[in-house]
């Protein structure tokens, strides 16, 4: 007796041409042109700005801007500025599902060159938004958005970099100090409440 079976169509999923590895060696090269103030703008020009979107938008603790043109400037502008270059420690890309888009993460130093000889390291964390485009051919970055700490900057200013880290330590005393107080205070009025309850229950208890 035949048995009759049922298949449900079998479809191999499409891989964009450009495969993970490709991918990170593509990004990894940008953070690093883009972060390193000592790349012409004619470079930009050619291996950065064909990889953004016409509404890519743009995030870090200080502020949020949206359009290429709005983009291009701020990239070119940081190079009349302070000296920087980048360090990555890290760097992972994950595709969605379906694989039309992804995101780069890049684990980061960020040297900023205050001088010739002196340079005040800055941990950053970079996300990349992208939409792969033309059958998974290219891809177009959507969203740039730059992660790092108020106090590693602070302390790469010249004059108060030192204030700080001294602020710093002397508010963690206090910070402790405070703790300490605040669980002694509540010991003593603890024993204190039940000195005071302790005549009631033995008055009870007779």
């Amino acid at each position: 007796m035949a048995t009759k079976v049922n298949c449900l169509p079998f479809t191999i999923p499409t891989l964009p041409r450009l495969g993970l590895a490709d991918l990170e060696k593509c990004f990894r090269r940008l953070a690093l042109l883009m972060y390193d103030t000592s790349v012409p703008a004619a470079t930009l020009e050619k291996e950065v700005y064909p990889y953004l979107s016409p509404g890519i938008e743009f995030v870090n603790p200080w502020r949020r801007v949206r359009g290429v043109e709005t983009y291009r400037v701020d990239l070119s502008g940081a190079r009349g500025g302070a000296r920087f270059d980048l360090d990555i420690s890290q760097l992972h890309v994950q595709l969605s599902e379906p694989r039309h888009a992804g995101r780069t993460l890049v684990d980061s130093t960020m040297h900023l060159r205050l001088s010739p000889r002196r340079s005040s390291p800055v941990r950053m964390i970079l996300t990349y938004d992208f939409d792969l485009i033309d059958a998974g051919e290219r891809f177009q970055i959507t969203r740039h958005e730059e992660m790092w700490s108020f106090g590693d900057i602070l302390r790469s200013a010249p004059l108060i970099g030192r204030s700080y880290d001294v602020v710093r330590s002397c508010s963690g005393y206090l910070f402790t100090g405070a703790v300490l107080l605040s669980r002694a205070l509540a010991g003593h009025l603890s024993g204190a409440a039940v000195a005071r309850d302790a005549p009631a229950r033995s008055a009870d208890a007779r």
